[in-house]
């Protein structure tokens, strides 16, 4: 009787019981960990001083990626302001923290009618650092997105470090019995 256990390598034995989940523990470490650092800007923008814009572009932006010969398509509000802060000029397109481009083109289209070009605006900016600004402070709902798959991966790499190991551990402690059964007769 031979088992999938021990028709697997060590090192793939190793691979797919250590690795694997690592790869998906860093990946929603490092993924969780900017989201979260969006929320605490987000949060913090809402005490951000601000300065009156004028919106000078605005339009729903339509991105195509190709892969395995299938496009998809991807659309995103293209805001762009302009605003004053101390004699200078800044430039800015976040509208708010957790911005991202939807396969509906409503969405887009939804925040492109809230800041139409001409239309002025409430820019609020990082004191001392202006370049970093957005119209929308605080959190949204879609600010929490980022954080939240990060934690379904770090989440599911902690479940298959334990889980994973486990199994492999009484599959070849089944087989090892089998094998001694085997061996009695």
């Amino acid at each position: 009787m031979r088992s999938s256990v021990n028709s697997q390598s060590p090192a793939m034995r190793f691979f797919f019981s250590r690795v694997f989940p690592l790869i998906f523990i860093a990946a929603g470490a490092g993924v969780g960990y900017a989201g979260w650092l969006g929320l605490a800007k987000a949060r913090a923008s809402t005490g951000w001083p601000t300065a009156p814009g004028t919106v000078v572009a605005s339009s729903v932006e339509r991105q195509e990626s190709r892969r395995n010969r299938k496009t998809s398509v991807t659309y995103h509000a293209g805001i762009r302001y302009e605003f004053q802060v101390g004699g200078a000029t800044f430039n800015g397109n976040r509208v708010a923290y957790g911005d991202y481009g939807s396969s509906s083109v409503s969405h887009a289209r939804g925040i492109v009618d809230r800041y139409p070009m001409g239309r002025s605006v409430t820019v609020h900016y990082k004191p001392g650092s202006p370049e970093e600004c957005l119209l929308d402070p605080g959190m949204k709902g879609q600010t929490f997105v980022l954080p939240g798959i990060g934690l379904i991966f770090l989440l599911a790499g902690l479940f298959m470090a334990v889980v994973i190991p486990r199994s492999m551990r009484r599959e070849e402690t089944a087989v090892q019995g089998a094998n001694r059964g085997e061996l009695g007769k």
